[in-house]
């Protein structure tokens, strides 16, 4: 029903467009049309999977054919649009490149080269805008883009990379610092190499700080899952046992969440008359497993794959946990 009313909406819109172009002298009303058939169309191509991956494009191309609707009709705008108007296009469509989803086997690499062309037309785009330190600007969005396709690319190829792609957010924001100092900021202060030195200082003991900071968080143990353990043993009633296990490896591996089945474990073995040093070495296949941690700047593709990864991880978990508990007190029977 969403997808219906939008369509109802742009064609109310495309109607009123078209009724008030002969008082307002609108041109380019070509173009508008053919926005509104791709808006028709990138709404029905989301029905099925095939066509889905192929909806960046149109965006792509709606976005182009409404920069010449402006250009059209503002002659002022025409004269920025001019000198990039054969890059505008390429660049869209690299941009549709780094979005556009296919098997994860190939993803990397579709991802990764649509990001260094991106790169290198978004360079090429805002070093021909008439402003001053365009080329600076576009050097700056160039490195971004390709400091992230090297932090896409590398993790997929192997696993001692995977580090990178959980630096990413890190790496790209400590980059866009340091190259808006050192290109657009820094040249300003040769007059005054005193202040200059110290602004230097200042970021460099900024970066190491933060990069510390991120060290030390990676090596802290979550201990937020085993505090509500507690509550979890009181509530617990005898003859809930046999649902709340499975309940507990349901919530551990669809969300991770690991306090229930410490928990319920933990009742069921000491109750049966296990020692506390046997129960521990149980408990720890679950407290010893930790998800790999999902980057802030994560692909939508990435993210599944991680959560997919994830999912795998804890079944073994709870497979390895079912093997050693078989003959002690039938878990998972």
């Amino acid at each position: 029903m969403r997808k219906i009313g939008g369509i109802v909406l742009a064609t109310v819109l495309i109607l009123m467009a078209l009724a008030g172009s002969s008082m307002y002298a609108v041109r380019g009303l070509e173009y508008l049309i053919t926005m509104y058939i791709l808006y028709v169309v990138y709404e029905v191509m989301e029905f099925h999977s095939l066509t889905s991956a192929f909806r960046p494009f149109v965006v792509a191309i709606s976005v182009y054919l409404a920069l010449r609707v402006v250009s059209i009709n503002l002659p002022d705008f025409e004269l920025y649009l001019k000198p990039i108007k054969p890059i505008i296009l390429p660049f869209l469509f690299s941009l549709a490149l780094v979005r556009f989803e296919l098997p994860v086997k190939f993803q990397p690499v579709v991802t990764t080269t649509g990001l260094i062309l991106s790169a290198y037309f978004g360079y090429q785009l805002i070093f021909k805008l008439p402003f001053k330190q365009s080329e600076e600007i576009g050097l700056i969005f160039a490195v971004l883009l390709i400091l992230l396709a090297i932090t896409t690319l590398l993790p997929s190829v192997h696993g001692r990379f995977e580090f990178l792609r959980r630096m990413r957010s890190f790496m790209i924001t400590t980059a866009l610092v340091v190259s808006v100092y050192f290109i657009l900021i820094r040249p300003l202060l040769f007059n005054r190499p005193g202040l200059m030195n110290i602004v230097d200082w200042f970021i460099v003991a900024g970066v190491f700080f933060k990069a510390s900071s991120i060290v030390r968080r990676s090596m802290m143990i979550d201990e937020s899952e085993l505090v509500k353990i507690h509550e979890f043993k009181v509530k617990l009633k005898k003859e809930e046992i046999v649902e709340s296990i499975e309940r507990a490896k349901l919530e551990f591996i669809e969300r991770g969440i690991k306090s229930p089945l410490i928990a319920v474990i933990s009742q069921v073995l000491l109750s049966a008359g296990w020692k506390l040093d046997e129960v521990a070495r149980v408990i720890s296949f679950i407290i010893s497993h930790e998800d790999e941690k999902i980057p802030k700047l994560a692909f939508g593709w990435e993210r599944r794959m991680i959560e997919r990864r994830n999912r795998k991880r804890r079944e073994e978990v709870i497979k390895s946990l079912e093997k050693y508990l078989k003959e002690g007190v039938g878990f998972g029977s």
